[in-house]
């Protein structure tokens, strides 16, 4: 196990308001470890989440006076400019956890990314193929539909956006996905595994809950009824994943570009009704039915059968990102 592996290893912790200045730092956790108390952690993540709920009032707020309309009306995300909205308002989670790291964590925004201090895009973008790989696979998947499902509960697929319209507003929609996928995972897989991780051991504690928290923000019964529980079984069942993944690489861009693939193939084909604003099709189904319950289930282990060839395969060989000079 990760934590076994590397526990062995470690440099020095945080005590009280002492810190330790640490030997040469390689682990993605290390930047964390001068200022890693317990309380800095809560404290952090409930600032993170005020800046965040702040900036998603004003946006909203002004983004609805901009467009004149209401901004409880702009939520659905239904239009290409509703969800160009909502987006918008993870920049929030960037200011927000700007603040906390420089201020509360004295040390820069940069050292999110892992102990490199950048991004490597070599595993971003593979990241991306795997996750556009897995949506992939799902679809082939749900191919054989026809011969399980009833037609009267079978998916429609219908054009959602006329052609040139949705590539016309494409680039201005994967932007304004990356600021998404990267404010979520620098909080979740960023911030709050390198502050867990740098103080604990536990994998319940470094993985286990960041990613129920992160499963349960996703938690929208309005939307998908009881199939919200499997939503969020789903999310928090990625977010562990994508826990190890970044501590297994030593880098954020691995896991985000995980989730910017899946994002990514969401502009292609969305969920009606649900954030549908930049999909150039959407999937006409119960979100309340059982087909979605399926599905749900069918993608969760789907991901859980890729993470498991991908960790086999990458225990046989050095980590991919551990290096600084990696990418």
């Amino acid at each position: 196990m990760i934590h076994d592996t590397v526990a062995a290893n470690a440099q020095f912790m945080c005590t009280g308001a002492v810190t330790v200045t640490p030997a040469p730092q390689s682990y993605f956790w290390s930047p964390a470890q001068p200022y890693c108390q317990f309380w800095r952690s809560v404290l952090g993540f409930v600032l993170i989440h005020v800046v965040f709920f702040a900036a998603t009032f004003g946006i909203f707020m002004g983004g609805g006076w901009l467009i004149g309309k209401h901004p409880a009306d702009i939520l659905d995300g239904g239009t290409a400019t509703h969800a160009g909205i909502f987006f918008l308002t993870f920049l929030g989670y960037h200011l927000g956890l700007w603040l906390v790291v420089r201020f509360l964590h004295k040390r820069s925004y940069s050292t999110l990314f892992g102990a490199q201090r950048h991004v490597l895009w070599r595993q971003f973008r593979i990241g991306i193929l795997i996750a556009l790989g897995v949506s992939l696979a799902a679809s082939l998947l749900q191919m054989f539909e026809p011969l399980l499902v009833a037609p009267q509960d079978q998916t429609q697929l219908e054009q959602n956006l006329p052609t040139r319209e949705w590539l016309l507003i494409l680039g201005p929609a994967l932007i304004l996905i990356f600021i998404q996928i990267f404010a979520e995972e620098l909080v979740f897989r960023g911030y709050m595994l390198q502050q867990l991780r740098a103080r604990f051991q536990s994998i319940w504690i470094w993985a286990i809950l960041p990613s129920v928290a992160f499963g349960l923000l996703h938690a929208d019964p309005a939307t998908w009824g009881i199939n919200a529980i499997f939503y969020v079984l789903h999310t928090s069942v990625v977010g562990i994943v994508l826990s190890f993944v970044t501590l297994r690489t030593g880098n954020i861009g691995a896991a985000a570009g995980l989730h910017f693939g899946n994002n990514m193939s969401m502009v292609l084909v969305g969920n009606a009704g649900s954030l549908d604003g930049f999909s150039l099709f959407v999937a006409e189904a119960d979100l309340m039915g059982w087909t979605t319950t399926a599905s749900m289930v069918l993608q969760t282990t789907l991901v859980l059968v890729a993470f498991v060839l991908w960790w086999n395969l990458t225990q046989r060989k050095p980590p991919i990102a551990n290096a600084a000079k990696a990418d």
